[in-house]
């Protein structure tokens, strides 16, 4: 294409243009600068780039906040189930014998109180006795002359079967610790001082051994007033004949 065609196309092209009102002139001026405007908002500023990008620290802190209390709570639950299994196992040793069935084991010996020996340190080992209630067993005891019964708890004062039943798994008696009140000798303060000596029934001991000098056998107690056979079998255990 020679310079000729150029200048031609070019006075065509500007004879087009001038063939417009001046209105429409400057409406397509306007609408040039505007593509331009773009052409170059395009080129200097990238899509996308005017857009802020959200700070998302504190979000993500939350976050670490969170999985870090998740996972504490997560090893504290494993703790509390490792500890339970710890104390059963420790109560309870489960072993595989060779037929293949298991078999628990008790880890703990059950606590056992002699009643005639024990202290009042070792009574108060058993559930719901405490230093006073200890102090009245032993006094009891010494009144007695020692259990022969481990029920003879129940008659201690404060003594229930509610009580009662918390420790008598726990409780034996050793009948052989008994001691024997010599009843050709005991003087009346040291009968009456026995629970099973009530003053009426004491007082008819001692006439009757003063009426007839001594006690040959037990059994005449049965011929005292008062002393029927219930009374007599409760007796009978702490008394003895001497010379």
């Amino acid at each position: 294409m020679d310079l000729r065609n150029i200048k031609k196309r070019i006075g065509r092209l500007a004879g087009d243009y001038l063939a417009y009102n001046r209105t429409e002139q400057r409406g397509i001026l306007v609408l040039s600068l505007i593509l331009l405007c773009v052409i170059i908002a395009n080129t200097v500023f990238p899509s996308g780039s005017l857009q802020k990008v959200p700070d998302s620290s504190e979000f993500s802190k939350e976050i670490r906040s969170f999985e870090a209390e998740w996972q504490k709570a997560a090893d504290s639950d494993s703790m509390v189930h490792s500890r339970k299994y710890l104390n059963y196992r420790n109560n309870y040793h489960i072993f595989l014998h060779d037929s293949g069935t298991y078999k628990a084991k008790p880890g703990k010996p059950l606590l056992m109180i002699e009643l005639n020996s024990a202290d009042t340190l070792d009574l108060q080992q058993l559930r719901g006795i405490g230093p006073g209630f200890a102090r009245r067993i032993v006094s009891y005891r010494e009144r007695l002359g020692g259990f022969s019964d481990k029920r003879q708890i129940l008659e201690v004062f404060g003594m229930d079967t509610a009580r009662y039943g918390l420790i008598e798994k726990n409780l034996h008696v050793n009948p052989d610790s008994i001691h024997p009140i010599e009843l050709n000798h005991v003087t009346f303060k040291e009968l009456l001082r026995h629970p099973y000596f009530p003053f009426p029934a004491t007082k008819n001991i001692m006439v009757y051994r003063q009426k007839n000098k001594a006690f040959k056998s037990l059994d005449e107690l049965k011929n005292i007033q008062g002393i029927n056979d219930s009374i007599f079998r409760k007796m009978v255990i702490y008394l003895r004949l001497g010379p």
